[in-house]
This record gives C-alpha cells, structure tokens and sequence, in this order.
C-alpha cells in the first residue's frame, strides 16, 4: 500500500523534473520521470518516446529497445494524480479497452490504422512494424500511475486479452513501486540468496579476496535472479558487468543448454555445463550447516550469462524440469572494483564489455571530470552523478560519447545503434586523451545542446498536431539528430571551420537540417527508425550532401 511517504517521493521528483527542463505541466513531467527511471533513459530519449494527445490511440509512449541484444517494445499509458487523495484511486479500466484495441490494429496492420493515429504514433507504428519484420521481439505494456493498480479483475481481463498475442505481458507500475524506482535511480544495491546443496562447498582467501565453489539448483537459481519488479524477466542490473550479453534461443550453444535443462539428460547438466562466476562485495553463510543459504551482497553474474538466460527460457516451459538440473557456481568476494573487469575478461574468451559504472572510475574520465569542474562543468560519469547541479552545467558522458562518436569520429549510425558499446570497444577510441580535452567537450557539448533544442521544438510541434496533418515527414530529426550532427561535420569541413568552435558549427545546422530534408524525402515509404539505423544511410547521405553542394556552386 503506498504511503504519504511515497507520494512526496514522487512529487518531489515530478516538481524537479518541472524545474529542470522548464516544463509547463507536471504531468509531462511525471510521463518523463517515468520513462527515465523505468527503462534507464535520458530526458531526451523519453521525449522522442511520447505519443500522447490527440488520437493517442490510448498509448502514451513507445520505445524499441534493442540495446545488449535485446528486441523489446515497449507501450505506456500514464495516469497522473495531482493530489494524494487522487493516489488512492485504481487504474482506470476503460483505458485497457483502448490499448487493446490498438494493439490489435497494430498486429494485423489493419488497413487505414495509420490515419486514425497522430504524427508521432504514426511514425511509432512504422517503426514498430520494421522493428517486428527484423526478428521476433517481446512486448510489454506499462500502466504507469502514481496511483493504485488496476482492480484484479480488470488486470486478469488484460492478461487474458492479450494472451493470445505471444510475447505480450502487462507491467503494472503503481505509486509504491514508483517510487521505490525513483529512490533507487542513482544507487541501485540488491542481494541475493543461493542455497548450496550436498554439503560439497570448497572455500579459498588470498589477501583481500575470498571465494568459494559449491553446486545450486537451477530453479532455486533463477527464482532468485527474477527482476523484483517485474518477474517475468530476469534483473537485469546482475549482468551489467557481464561481458556478453544474451545471444538468443536460436543460437547453438543456448539452444543446446535449453534443450539440455529440459531433457532425459537433465540430471548430468552440471556435467555438460561450465557453470556460473559471480562476483560480489561480501557473502556469508554459516560454515557447517546441511546446504547453507549463502547471502551475496550487490551480485554480479561475469560469467555464465548465457546459461542464466537459457535456463531461464526453459523455465518458462518446464519449471519442474530445472529441479532436476544442478549447477556449478563459484562466487567471489572483493571489494575492489577493478577485480570485477579482470575476473569477466579472464573467465570470457570475447572482448569485454564493460558497464558504465565500471568504467566511471577510468583515470581518462576522473581527468576529464577535474578539467571540466575547474572551468564550472560537471561530469556525470555515473548517471545522475551531479544531479543536485544546474542541467545547464552537467555533462552526461555517455552522450557525450554518442556525440563525440557521430560528430568527431563520423559514426553517426553506431552512436544511434550501439550506446551500449560506448563504454566498450568504443571507449579507447571517443575518450582518447591525446584528443579530448575539456576545452574540447564544452564546445561539442555546446553544440550537442544546439541540437537537441531543436529537436525538443519538433517534438513539441508533433505532439501537437492532429493525424490527418502530413507535414509530419519533417521530423525526421526526431531520430536522426546524430546524422545531422555528422552532416554538420561533412559542412564545416568542406569549409574549413574548426570542429571545436561551436559559434561557427552552430550555424551551419540550419544549412546541414535543409540537405538531410531534401535527402530525406527522396526516400519515401522508409520509416525513420530503419533510415537512421542503416550504416548505408551515411554513404548515402555523404555523397547527397557533397552533390547538392555542388549543384549549389554550380548555380
């Protein structure tokens, strides 16, 4: 049940969101902070995500979430209270009626769907049915209120609904579960707690580091890796120091390790498999006891992620048949954080990808963020790192990445695709210090944020027409601010202006916004979303650019 406690969390949160981007509504705000705090995105993608006005269709937002791998869309609808007697009242149901219905013109891409839906839903919906032709995905739809659940009446009514649908499934996200997200944003610290079986555990120190080895079931295993707010999938905060990411059902080895767990072979799966790594800040178990609990303090899975997601797809189909299959587990306690990057290299034979977190403690980016702070900037090398400072003076390095990667190195198309490698295989090449100085990234990001304004004003505008209105296709920007970043560069390049001068790559956008336009239109019946995502969208886009110049001269 959520508490006066809970609604000044979030309302705290909505008013400061208001604050900082200078909003007009807290209802904005709230769609925004919920957004940001649920799927782990920046004020600025949540805003590319909204749909909602005029013929919303009953969908508030959209976001494709391909980052690790993944194939997820996500649907949203907001509910906001703005009083705390308004949080004690139920989801309203009739909105469930609505996102059905949609959901099911959707699926069948019924005919004259399209129309009845506004600019931005309509360039969602384009974009949901490319994502959908690339591959099977999974789908889920949030109810976000700072308010009660559906009754559970209605909530079985949705389930069932939407059953039939495969990879479908409803989140519900309450006032009370809100605000334990919110709370949780800058500092997430879970634990866990594996039973050892067979009273066969091995315990080693060396210094300040400790270990041991002993067997678990798969079962217990998974029940315990369950995201706590959503159990239908596992938390995905335990594998962000996980150098792979899960490859799929369809790949060999986690095709074998699924067909293995749910098999007459099922009893020698510790046999076949080499088991799982964590490693954590502490356990502890009590030395003696028939099959101890260990207790691990902030987990994290370095090895083993591919099983861990494996067994957890068979659970889906055969949850007893995990009570059979035992698995080899060694955990590893240390509290030094540089441990945990050599312990995923050394365990994994592929090039490591290292989290965000992990990598905020890189001397590049403590150097950086020095540099910056004298000259009154501030580095977020942690999300949220400077939250109590002015938005106008915080720099979040991973956009910075994202920008630096579009802008300086002209890989407009990784830096749209690939920001979860930004703090990986791309890190030695954006954050290269003989490159990057803080004179440097205050000018880039001057220039970022003149980008971003912009496409903060065409989002708006776009929310604010009705369906029927076709200058939509002007937004492209919407998804395709980093190929302008780039087109910027090809411009001031040809005209010898310094990457590094933001007062003279800044005007060069209106210039570079007309060629993307004109490139853009060239290409109807392609959505957005696919155009900006194509590594050929930036061949195709350098030799438009370069024509239309000389068409230009020409004249």
């Amino acid at each position: 049940m959520a508490t006066l406690l809970d609604w000044s969390n979030v309302e705290s949160a909505t008013k400061n969101v208001v604050e900082t981007l200078s909003l007009d509504t807290p209802r904005e705000a709230f769609s925004l902070l919920a957004l940001s705090s649920i799927l782990k995105i920046d004020y600025d993608e949540s805003r590319g995500a909204l749909t909602d006005g005029a013929m919303d269709r009953g969908v508030d937002a959209i976001f494709l979430d391909d980052r690790f791998s993944n194939r997820l869309i996500h649907i949203f609808q907001f509910k906001h209270h703005s009083d705390f007697n308004g949080s004690k009242r139920n989801f309203p149901s009739t909105e469930i009626d609505k996102l059905l219905s949609f959901i099911n013109d959707v699926m069948r891409q019924t005919d004259g769907f399209v129309e009845t839906c506004n600019p931005m839903l309509r360039e969602k919906v384009y974009a949901v049915w490319d994502f959908i032709e690339g591959g099977s995905c999974e789908i889920k739809v949030h109810l976000c209120s700072n308010g009660e659940k559906l009754v559970e009446q209605e909530a079985a009514r949705f389930a069932a609904a939407l059953q039939p649908l495969k990879y479908f499934s409803v989140i519900e996200h309450d006032l009370d579960k809100l605000s334990d997200k919110i709370a949780s944003r800058s500092d997430r610290h879970r634990s866990i707690s594996l039973r050892m079986l067979e009273e066969q555990l091995f315990e080693k120190t060396d210094g300040n580091v400790r270990a041991v080895i002993g067997t678990v079931r798969a079962d217990e295993f998974i029940e315990a890796l369950k995201d706590e707010g959503d159990p239908l999938q596992l938390d995905p905060y335990l594998f962000e120091e996980n150098v792979r990411m899960y490859l799929g059902e369809q790949n060999d080895i986690n095709k074998r390790i699924y067909d293995t767990a749910i098999s007459d072979e099922s009893g020698l799966f510790w046999y076949f498999n080499n088991g799982i790594t964590l490693v954590c800040e502490s356990f502890s178990y009590q030395p003696g006891f028939s099959n101890p609990p260990i207790n691990l303090s902030a987990p994290q899975i370095v090895n083993g992620g591919q099983t861990s997601h494996a067994l957890f797809q068979a659970s889906k189909v055969d949850f007893d048949a995990l009570q059979r299959v035992r698995l080899l587990v060694k955990i590893i306690e240390t509290k030094d954080k540089t441990l945990y990057a050599k312990v995923a290299e050394a365990t994994n034979s592929q090039t490591p990808i290292r989290s965000r977190d992990l990598r905020s403690n890189d001397p590049v980016l403590i150097r950086l963020e020095s540099a910056l702070a004298a000259k009154g900037w501030y580095l977020d090398r942690k999300r949220d790192q400077h939250s109590e400072k002015s938005e106008d003076k915080r720099i979040d390095a991973l956009k910075l990445g994202q920008i630096w990667l579009a802008f300086v190195r002209s890989e407009p198309d990784r830096a749209k695709t690939a920001s979860d490698r930004i703090f990986g295989e791309f890190f030695p090449l954006i954050f290269d210090p003989a490159e990057m100085s803080a004179d440097r990234v205050i000018e880039i990001w001057k220039f970022y944020n003149a980008l971003e304004a912009r496409r903060r004003v065409i989002i708006q505008e776009a929310r604010s027409m009705r369906g029927r209105e076709r200058s939509f296709e002007t937004f492209w920007m919407i998804e395709g601010v980093f190929h302008l970043a780039y087109a910027v560069k090809r411009i001031s390049e040809r005209q010898g202006v310094d990457l590094f001068d933001s007062q003279r790559t800044i005007p060069r956008i209106d210039t570079a916004s007309e060629r993307i336009e004109r490139f853009v239109s060239q290409r109807p019946g392609i959505s957005y979303y696919r155009l900006f995502r194509s590594a050929a969208t930036k061949q195709g886009l350098f030799e438009s650019l370069f024509d239309q110049e000389q068409g230009e001269l020409d004249l």
